[in-house]
């Protein structure tokens, strides 16, 4: 079935409809009606009510936008109670903006134009530049440059690092704020609205709002604020990114996505922080009643999102609660109903974390909203003090004290950051199942292991899924053993992107070279659901924690792939079912994050421990091959395969992506040889 007929199955024909005509209508819009998205200066001043740029530079210098840093002082007192070494980190994070480096996907680079001021154009990673002058919309291509390497440049993470570091370096705040006012008024000069790839993307520039608002509030009083021509550039900038957004809003594709819901976001930033402006009533309301209904549509009843990847919810939770801190603020109603979802949203995560990191599966692009503070493109235990503190539950919270709480203190203050620290956080989660959003996590022990298992992302469409049903990743005392691969690029590079998303590269099986679910051909975010996976239960005994689950991605050839999951204290055992007829070449594949890994069989002793696994068969494990994992000197966990006639186990090169963007050299285990169906293979993991 064509990708199209595919769609036509799963979306209701009325949303294809609207979708159709939206387009149409938007593009018909967009070429018809032309006029410039930036007011003129009179315009800002009558609006405003101010007899000249002065007094609208002095009344801008004080927004009140969130609930942000209301004491100065207090705040830099308390980076250095609650975080040892916060405030140099912080100082150097600023520092690093002054001198135009910023960090793109987990490196710091430098952005510098020559001449003064930051080459908005470029992919700092990949060194190709996009044309400043060209239609948005119609951007000449640039062959090997990635579009998101120069979006993070121009998403002013760099600006709200400027701030912090004046608060947290009161002596270097009048540079700081300098630095931070010239580099705005740069940005407003060399990106002209829908020109260049900063206007490429309405989601884009409603986060590169979020953060320059942020960022002047945090500076909030600041004598550099009341620059008359920074103050008209920050006026015209959130005006034009308000009709901006509104003009291009991404809600015409068939199953409408994050990128919708930061538009929502972006609109309603615009909207408060401009309150005086005319249109921004309209705004404020239009994107709190997006807000309310993307929520609803974009998360599942367990509290995951519907994206299909972990880190995506990571990105879903930031969006929509920098959405309910604004409206909190701002005094915008949400409903009870957006702030029990919020909160579901919130023990979502708490149930997937493994320590402070986020199971991999499905699409990473390492993609964040709070840029208060670096963090790593699995982390994700950061958010839960801040759902402690906006829904004041702090058991959602899993350490005690303040440690990894540095966002609190920008957001809440030193006040709401010390109750959180005195209150005790909840108990550790134990093993968890979402269901409909296809992810389940199964804690033991010293063993965790998060299973793929669910439709596919977007109400199937594919979204940010990978062909990875069935497949798991493993952590032995939290430290990763047996991995997702990532998502090492996008658009940039077709070919890669469907190579990390494939079925080789997951832990799972593959049968006669087959994808799971076909991938459509130049349709990087489509991924059309005929795996069908479904959980068939998560229990816990007193011996170990069971999953089973089961897909129809083979169907076509006649096969149903079943897999249990058996989770003890410390071993796993892994049961692979083919049920079907005729023989087929199937692969069972387990790649590792690293090359540490060395072939070698069981010894007596883990033999022994092998045939007492509950559900092995016995002998199953007689004579088998194994990989060791981890450092020779200090092996994590051995890998074990059961005797099967005809298979041959190998390491083979492979590639791990922590992040996007990122890569490291790793190896993927293979068994692989005939099997007759229906058949059954055994696998295991020991720690070591």
């Amino acid at each position: 079935m064509s990708y199209l007929g595919f769609l036509a199955t799963h979306v209701p024909p009325q949303r294809l409809l609207t979708t159709a005509a939206l387009k149409a209508y938007r593009a018909a819009r967009n070429r018809l009606v032309v006029r410039p998205y930036a007011p003129g200066r009179d315009e800002l001043l009558d609006s405003f009510g101010c007899a000249g740029p002065q007094e609208l530079a002095r009344r801008l210098s004080i927004r009140p936008l969130m609930a942000l840093a209301p004491d100065r002082a207090s705040i830099a007192r308390a980076l250095d109670r609650f975080f040892p070494g916060e405030r140099d980190r912080v100082r150097e994070r600023a520092e690093a903006a002054v001198r135009q480096e910023v960090r793109v996907f987990g490196r710091r680079v430098q952005v510098a134009r020559p001449g003064g001021g930051t080459d908005w154009q470029l992919d700092p990673l990949r060194g190709g530049r996009y044309a400043a002058w060209a239609p948005s919309q119609a951007l000449p291509p640039v062959p090997g440059s990635d579009v998101k390497d120069s979006w993070v440049v121009g998403r002013g993470d760099q600006w709200v690092a400027l701030a912090c570091g004046a608060i947290a370096a009161p002596g270097e705040a009048p540079r700081f704020g300098a630095a931070f006012v010239a580099s705005v008024r740069d940005f407003a000069a060399q990106n002209p609205v829908g020109r260049g790839v900063q206007w490429a993307c309405p989601m884009e520039a409603g986060l590169r709002m979020l953060n320059l608002a942020q960022a002047h509030v945090l500076l909030r009083g600041a004598r550099e604020l009341e620059d008359p021509g920074y103050a008209r550039d920050l006026a015209r900038l959130a005006v034009a990114t308000g009709r901006f957004i509104l003009d291009r809003l991404e809600d015409s594709t068939a199953v409408p996505n994050n990128h919708l819901a930061a538009d929502w976001l972006g609109l309603l930033v615009c909207g408060l922080f401009l309150p005086e402006w005319p249109e921004a009533e309209r705004w404020r309301e239009l994107a709190v009643v997006g807000l309310r209904r993307e929520l609803r549509a974009q998360t599942h009843d367990d509290g995951l999102s519907f994206e299909g990847s972990a880190t995506y919810h990571r990105l879903a939770l930031e969006l929509f609660t920098a959405a309910g801190l604004l409206c909190r603020s701002g005094h915008a109603a949400l409903g009870a109903g957006y702030w029990r979802r919020l909160g579901a949203m919130f023990r979502a995560l708490r149930g997937l974390l493994a320590g402070d990191e986020l199971p991999q599966l499905g699409d990473n692009d390492s993609g964040r909203i709070f840029a208060f503070r670096e963090r790593g493109g699995l982390e994700g235990g950061y958010l839960l003090p801040i759902g402690a503190a906006l829904l004041r539950d702090p058991g959602l919270r899993l350490r005690p004290g303040a440690a990894g709480a540095e966002e609190v203190l920008w957001l809440f203050g030193p006040a709401a950051l010390e109750r959180l620290a005195a209150a005790p956080p909840g108990p550790p989660p134990g093993s968890v199942s979402y269901p409909r959003g296809g992810i389940h996590v199964l804690r033991r022990g010293r063993l965790e292991a998060a299973v793929s298992c669910g439709p596919n992302g977007q109400r199937g469409v594919g979204g940010h899924s990978h062909n990875d049903k069935l497949a798991f990743e493993l952590r032995v005392d939290g430290r990763l053993a047996i991995c997702d691969p990532g998502s090492y690029c996008y658009t940039a590079e077709p070919e890669v992107r469907n190579a990390f998303r494939s079925t080789r590269a997951h832990a799972t099986l593959r049968v006669d070279g087959e994808e799971q679910n076909p991938i459509p051909e130049g349709r990087l975010f489509a991924l059309p659901d005929e795996a069908q996976a479904r959980s068939l239960g998560l229990e816990s005994s007193e011996r170990f924690e069971r999953f089973a689950g089961e897909h129809r991605g083979y169907a076509r050839l006649g096969v149903v792939h079943r897999r249990e999951l058996l989770l003890g204290d410390d071993a796993l055992l892994v049961l692979d079912t083919l049920e079907g007829a005729e023989d087929h070449h199937v692969e069972s594949r387990f790649p590792l994050p690293h090359r540490e890994a060395r072939l070698r069989p069981p010894t007596d002793a883990e033999r022994a421990r092998l045939s007492a696994l509950p559900g092995a068969s016995p002998g199953i494990f007689e004579g088998a091959a194994g990989v060791e994992i981890g450092p020779a000197e200090a092996p994590l966990a051995l890998l074990v395969l059961g005797r099967q006639e005809g298979f041959v186990l190998a390491l083979v090169s492979s590639t791990y992506s922590p992040g996007y963007g990122e890569a490291t050299e790793a190896v993927t285990a293979v068994h692989a040889g005939r099997l007759a169906c229906p058949g059954r293979l055994t696998a295991a993991v020991l720690s070591l």
